[in-house]
């Protein structure tokens, strides 16, 4: 019987490979040719891109594979085999990402550079360019890149970002001891040609925080797979943390949590080293990614977390022997190693940015922010449709204030009370102080809270909200909550209240079919949290929850291969062959983006984005420090050639305009000039000369002469 249904599923399964093909190729040819432009079927046909429907086809083959399983195996125990092997599939997938060379950068946003000049593998596969990232693809990416220029590759120091050196560990990549912690993917390019090895870093936080988010609440759960599935998309998977950047807190703040219950529930000696030294990477990497503004009201939420998980395993911890403690002393130690050295190694930034005008001297004391907790109604619709800056308005969808409202109640009415949902609502009492009425000014510096700022406190409050679910689904199932007819009344008034404020604040943004939609989802989630439901009623509500995280989230980021959108362009080879003729000269570019192309081609330049500040040159143009509010901060650096006296203009908290006198240039020390368009300046200046060495599509490039 067993061979019998083996025979079965293996032709079923190549029944299904063949078939995927077979609509992969289709599908991919659909969306390369665009056929829905019936007019220009035969003209799209003959213009396709051959290496977009390969490519394509290629990706949509193993997608079409997997639908497909769903026709062949029992759906529940393939899941169930996904779920057992997951850390394993996590790998391969991440293999596989890493080998094609897919990463999810818009650096398609470079072609601005030479236009026309770039390859097929410049453009997305699938998906669109997103401008808004340009924390990633202007400023990080480049920096990443630059990193592996010189004798001194992924050292201490590169000499390209701001044109003097600069700590690689910033914003870039450093091959040493403390990358373990900070940022242990990175470590990867010293054994990966670069761009596998960009792949690989720009994955592997995404896939590994989504794991360690699962194991979080698989143990919250006490083993729910499907409630921590969805818990783990809801975080992950959400307009927050894709349109934001993948922040490695979601990967080391519940890794920390993980690592410690494991190790108290390991009996193998073995496994206890492992886990007390991913406790110290974790906890490590947590400490030294240093961002206040999500750090602190992200560390009390799982300070919460990790009270609750001590006095849980309590009986654990009193049967440790002494080698454990001695186990778990040697992870604190590493750990304190990771933290120490790595403060030792930044001190030079941290004194830096500490006394910038921003953000060293950015305090915010709070104030009336709620209404951000209230986005979730459109946040699934930023990928389909624009709405400005998507990155702010990111949110979790959070089902605000539902999950708290029903867990206090919960929590109130039960006589044994959880310490979990115990402690995360009571570490929310100040941030929703913080984040309405504000705090006094003392008591936001001994929170700490006057580090952060109202938008990133009340995004914490929204993930506090995606605790709140996974626990009222797990461990308020047997409670009785709201009756019936108050909790379709209060959902009722949630929504009318989501959709009141997304409409005052983006009145045109969704239309009357979109709210309608959105509203009656949202009150079929928040009625199913209030109420007893059976079991399968609150595994559709899990499945929903994943299938709408998916829906926010897939679109978001375009699927690029390779950095060809840098590296084919002519530019970048001559730019490249400049450095190597003039033993890398210092540089100026007529504007930020162009300034971090170069940077990206391995140019030192003067006014690439100053992620500290550069006194050094900035008061040799200042001697008298009298722009010092404007240039001493992390920034952007347009550039304006002028006959005038040099001065600085803000436009933004991190956007400036050096006014470079010409008779300053020489102070610069900069002997090579990048220009992109119509680049104007006075020829007759009497201070330097602009001498054209390199003109092609858009770009030339001037050697200066004093």
């Amino acid at each position: 019987m067993n061979d019998t249904k083996s025979k079965v599923y293996i032709k079923r399964l190549i029944i299904d490979l063949v078939l995927s093909g077979i609509l992969a190729l289709v599908v991919s040819v659909v969306f390369t040719a665009r056929i829905w432009q019936v007019n220009n079927i035969k003209n799209n046909l003959q213009m396709m891109n051959k290496w977009l429907c390969f490519n394509r086809a290629y990706i949509l083959f193993f997608l079409f594979i997997f639908i497909g399983f769903h026709f062949i195996f029992p759906v529940k125990k393939m899941y169930q085999w996904i779920f057992d092997k997951r850390w394993l599939l996590g790998i391969i997938l991440l293999a596989f990402l890493t080998l094609n060379k897919y990463h999810g950068d818009s650096i398609e946003s470079y072609n601005v550079i030479q236009s026309g000049e770039e390859n097929q593998a410049s453009k997305p596969i699938f998906g669109e360019t997103r401008a808004i990232r340009s924390d990633e693809w202007l400023v990080t990416t480049p920096s990443i890149l630059a990193s592996g220029y010189g004798e001194n590759a992924y050292g201490k120091y590169n000499s390209i970002q701001r044109g003097t050196d600069t700590l690689n560990i910033i914003n870039g990549v450093y091959i040493g001891f403390n990358t373990i912690a900070y940022c242990p993917w990175e470590l990867s390019y010293a054994i990966l040609p670069v761009e596998y090895a960009f792949s690989f870093c720009w994955f592997a936080p995404l896939i590994f925080s989504f794991l360690m988010m699962l194991e979080l609440f698989y143990v919250i759960t006490k083993k729910d797979k499907l409630l921590a599935a969805a818990g783990a998309s809801l975080v992950v998977l959400s307009s927050f943390y894709m349109w934001w950047g993948f922040s490695s807190y979601y990967f080391s703040a519940p890794g920390t949590v993980v690592c410690i219950y494991y190790f108290l529930h390991s009996k193998s000696t073995w496994k206890k080293i492992a886990y007390s030294g991913g406790m110290a990477v974790c906890f490590g990497n947590f400490v030294t990614n240093l961002y206040p503004a999500w750090q602190v009201p992200l560390g009390y939420i799982f300070l919460a977390i990790g009270i609750w998980l001590l006095h849980e395993n309590w009986d654990k911890i009193k049967e440790l022997r002494i080698k454990d403690w001695i186990i778990l002393g040697c992870g604190i130690l590493l750990c304190l190693s990771f933290i120490v050295s790595y403060l030792l190694l930044i001190s030079e930034y941290i004194n830096s940015i500490n006394a910038t005008v921003y953000p060293g001297h950015r305090e915010d004391d709070g104030g009336l922010f709620i209404s951000k907790l209230f986005y979730y109604i459109q946040a699934p619709f930023y990928a389909f449709k624009d709405i400005g800056n998507a990155s702010e308005a990111g949110v979790f969808f959070s089902l605000f204030p539902i999950p708290t409202i029903v867990s206090c109640y919960c929590w109130i009415k039960e006589r044994e009370k959880d310490w979990l949902t115990g402690g995360l609502l009571l570490v929310q009492i100040p941030m929703l102080m913080y984040i309405t009425i504000g705090m006094p000014a003392i008591v936001a510096k001994i929170t700490l809270y006057s580090r952060s700022t109202v938008m990133r406190t009340a995004d914490m409050v929204g993930l506090i909200q995606i605790f709140l679910i996974v626990i009222l689904l797990s461990r308020y199932r047997e409670c009785n909550k709201f009756p019936k007819l108050l909790a379709w009344g209060v959902g009722i008034g949630v929504v009318a209240i989501c959709c009141w404020i997304t409409s005052t604040q983006y009145p045109e943004y969704m239309n009357i079919v979109a709210k309608g939609v959105m509203m009656l989802i949202i009150l079929l989630f928040a009625v199913g949290l209030m109420i007893n439901c059976s079991r399968r009623i609150q595994e559709y509500i899990m499945i929903g929850l994943i299938g709408i995280s998916i829906i926010t989230s897939a679109y978001v980021r375009p699927v690029m291969k390779g950095l060809s959108a840098i590296y084919f362009k002519p530019a970048a080879k001559e730019i490249q062959q400049i450095n190597e003729e003039k033993n890398n000269p210092k540089w100026l570019a007529n504007g930020f983006v162009q300034a971090q192309y170069i940077v990206a081609c391995g140019a030192s330049a003067v006014n690439s984005v100053n992620t500290y500040p550069n006194m050094e040159l900035w008061k040799k143009l200042d001697s008298t420090g009298k722009y010092e509010e404007i240039y001493n901060r992390y920034a952007h650096i347009d550039l304006d050639l002028t006959e005038e006296e040099t001065s600085f203009e803000c436009i933004a908290g991190d956007h400036i305009i050096l006014h470079l006198s010409y008779k300053d240039i020489p102070k610069t020390e900069v002997t090579e000039f990048f220009a992109l368009g119509n680049f104007e300046y006075n020829a007759d200046n009497g201070y330097v000369e602009f001498e054209k060495e390199y003109e092609e599509n858009g770009v030339t490039i001037y050697h200066l002469a004093y």
